[in-house]
């Protein structure tokens, strides 16, 4: 029996480049109504769960709108996963969820100075477009994480050598595929590191923010 694939990616043009994962493939796709109850029962349906978008430690947003938290893990603990978000990492590691995922990603100017990292917007276009080819080519491969890396790596730029160091996949036995300790840190990382508890509060309490800074990025 073919297994269902579900997707659930906001609409947003900054992450416009990750429809080339999921474009004419026949997979369910959600990019609007993020109901709780509704994405749920959708994922109990699915059998592989496709996350891409804007997010952080705690989950999937949708401009400021956390739609997969933690409350969402037992139903995601036993499917095949994709996650590609900025800090998706540590949310699959919070819960032990397998499957391809990004720690911090570099797909915007901004992100990139940020993060420190030396990129230009052609730099970081051509970065975005190869590593959707390199996901769109290996989904769910058993050696995907192999696969994915052997074709992003053939670009070099400071932007994609970045983000190839924070790539990372974990089969359903646990083992993890990836860099334990990417060579460029920096006091970005480091404070929203420490500072995961506010920065959650202040998008909570202030539900324009995030939308503004996305906004500001574009």
């Amino acid at each position: 029996m073919k297994k269902k694939t579900l997707v659930i990616h906001p609409k947003d043009p900054s992450t416009d480049f990750l429809c080339e994962i999921y474009r004419n493939r026949g997979f369910t796709e959600i990019n609007e109504g993020f109901e709780s109850e509704k994405l749920k029962n959708l994922i109990q349906e699915h059998h592989r769960i496709v996350l891409l978008g804007h997010g952080y430690h705690n989950g999937l947003l949708n401009f400021y709108e956390t739609i997969i938290d933690d409350s969402f893990s037992p139903l995601l603990v036993d499917k095949e996963l994709v996650g590609i978000w900025c800090y998706a990492r540590a949310f699959f590691e919070r819960h032990q969820l397998p499957g391809f995922h990004t720690d911090m990603f570099i797909s915007e100017p901004d992100e990139a100075m940020i993060m420190g990292v030396s990129a230009t917007k052609k730099s970081i276009d051509i970065s975005n477009r190869i590593f959707a080819k390199a996901v769109r080519k290996n989904l769910f491969r058993p050696d995907c994480y192999y696969r994915i890396m052997q074709y992003y790596r053939s670009i070099s730029t400071p932007v994609a050598q970045f983000n190839q160091e924070r790539l990372y996949h974990r089969s359903n036995d646990g083992v993890l595929q990836g860099c334990e300790n990417p060579s460029i840190t920096n006091w970005a990382t480091n404070f929203v590191n420490e500072n995961l508890s506010d920065l959650s509060a202040l998008l909570r309490d202030n539900p324009g923010l995030f939308s503004a800074l996305i906004n500001k990025t574009k």
